[in-house]
């Protein structure tokens, strides 16, 4: 059996806010493989900061930061948590066929479900998830904020966070310690 990211009592925010349309952007992105989008460089992460200034401040989760601020969980993600957050990159978000029609619709019912998937109660690093998939033979199943289940896999020394559909999203930049939790960055948007 898996590690299960647990609930502390935390009280999600349930209000569905105006969702912020993206910029104009090119959709021909691929997947994000290199922490770099468009010859932006990384900012490197405080871990003496939450979750949401670091992915405010950083270059690669402008459409990461849109969506979980219009759709209401910013303040879920300034809490003390701890929390796992398998975030996106921009590339993924371009990558993807999906979520943009979600940002540029307003649906933000249908974008808060695709972005509570990428975040799991708990601190889990690397090698606790490695732990976690050894022990449940090959996969690690993670219960996020939404109680949905998704799924960490090992393949060729590389960590693979996945959905019940079978999306999956390389974890590229993992490891990113922050004062309520932890960032690994993928580079693929799951879906519900």
């Amino acid at each position: 059996m898996g590690i299960t990211g647990m609930v502390y009592g935390q009280q999600h925010d349930q209000r569905t806010n105006q969702m912020a349309k993206p910029g104009p952007r090119s959709m021909k992105s691929t997947y994000d493989t290199t922490g770099q989008m468009g010859g932006r460089k990384r900012v490197p992460m405080d871990p003496r900061k939450d979750i949401v200034q670091n992915i405010n401040n950083s270059h690669l989760f402008y459409m990461f930061m849109s969506a979980i601020r219009g759709v209401g969980l910013v303040q879920t993600l300034q809490g003390p948590g701890p929390y796992t957050v398998f975030a996106p990159s921009d590339s993924a978000f371009y990558g993807s066929t999906h979520v943009p029609k979600l940002l540029e619709e307003n649906r933000a019912v249908e974008l808060k479900k695709v972005m509570s998937l990428h975040i799991v109660p708990g601190k889990f690093t690397t090698a606790q998830l490695r732990q976690a998939i050894a022990k449940g033979n090959g996969v690690a199943r993670l219960k996020t904020i939404s109680d949905e289940v998704v799924m960490v896999v090992e393949k060729n020394n590389q960590l693979i966070f996945t959905d019940k559909k079978g999306t999956q999203a390389l974890i590229h930049l993992p490891d990113q310690p922050q004062k309520n939790g932890i960032i690994h960055v993928v580079n693929a948007v799951l879906l519900p």
